[in-house]
């Protein structure tokens, strides 16, 4: 008898736990059912969709807008509306400034990495000050710097043709592929790990929640709320300079506007991998996913013949499809 309700217990136990990690990756689970949902929608309509090279290939295109949607979840986890939309155009702005000067040599690609951080620390600081102590909206503040950065763009190329190639260096991690595999996923893999140790064991990761959840809480706790949200603005303005170089070793040579196709699909990668908007969290994992589910959407948006108009439709509807389930979530809780 006491055996039979041992057993019962324990059955009741694993099924609590079970339901407890359900639960907890519920989010991380509908994105990667999503992903294997759009494979064998895009495999019933066109041949070797579901093959290993194509599968490759997304990784490897979505691993750009996973990077770009790292600064969006930094400042969105940061909270206050945090988003930043001069992601692309820092990124562009890289690109051109250091194209010239590596010139396709390695021994150039030192001085060119430290253009990229002083260029993504200043933009990057601009916005994180505007936002944090003048209190300005950040979708305003972002914009507005977007459009400076492509003004700037504009004044220096002018009259003139973007010269330069990437470092030989750069072309093997961002463009080149070790077996099947693209380096770029080990940069991805790598920076994940980082991030997700960054976010979750360190100090200034649980300060970055903390005053995304409740900025009034972290300030009573002593938690300069104004100083964390820049350093989480520097962050995102530093990273997506960097990334600026890994454009310019993937795509071989540096032209205006590379970056900027990146900015939405980045807001929308950190929505279909649950990030709330509202701060507070922020799983990198997960964004991941939802860049990989972008990238498929748009490869069987294009095999479709849809183009450009059918990518940007297909982004909007699942943009406004998941909000709502994320919001019923919400309040049911």
């Amino acid at each position: 008898m006491n055996t039979m309700k041992n057993a019962e217990n324990m059955s009741i136990a694993q099924k609590g736990t079970l339901s407890v990690i359900l639960n907890e990756n519920k989010k991380t689970i509908v994105a990667f059912l999503l992903i294997i949902l759009l494979f064998i929608l895009g495999e019933a309509i066109v041949s070797n969709f579901f093959s290993v090279g194509q599968i490759l290939l997304t990784i490897k295109l979505s691993s750009f807008i996973a990077l770009f949607a790292l600064c969006q979840m930094i400042v969105i986890a940061a909270g206050g509306a945090g988003l930043d939309l001069s992601v692309g155009y820092t990124a562009t702005l890289t690109a051109i400034l250091t194209a010239s000067i590596m010139d396709g040599q390695n021994g150039n690609l030192l001085p060119a990495i430290l253009v990229a951080l002083v260029v993504g620390a200043v933009i990057g600081f601009a916005n994180g000050a505007l936002i944090a102590y003048i209190k300005l909206p950040p979708l305003v503040v972002t914009m507005a710097m977007a459009s400076i950065i492509q003004g700037i763009i504009n004044v220096y190329t002018a009259g003139r043709n973007i010269t330069g190639k990437p470092s030989p260096i750069l072309e093997i991690i961002a463009a080149k592929s070790t077996g099947i595999f693209p380096n770029i996923l080990f940069v991805l893999i790598s920076l994940a790990v980082i991030v997700m140790i960054l976010l979750y064991k360190t100090r200034w990761g649980l300060m970055l929640f903390g005053v995304g959840t409740n900025e009034k809480t972290a300030y009573l706790s002593g938690v300069n709320v104004k100083a964390v949200r820049l350093v989480a603005f520097m962050i995102s303005g530093v990273a997506a300079s960097l990334i600026g170089l890994l454009l310019i070793g993937n795509m071989g040579i540096a032209f205006k506007d590379m970056g900027s196709s990146y900015v939405m699909p980045s807001i929308a990668a950190v929505v279909v991998g649950g990030v709330s908007l509202v701060g507070g969290e922020g799983n990198y994992f997960r964004v991941i996913l939802g860049s990989i589910f972008l990238q498929t959407l748009t490869n069987l948006l294009v095999a479709l013949g849809w183009g450009d108009a059918g990518k940007w439709l297909g982004f909007g509807i699942v943009l406004f499809a998941l909000l709502i389930a994320y919001v019923s979530d919400r309040r049911k809780r």
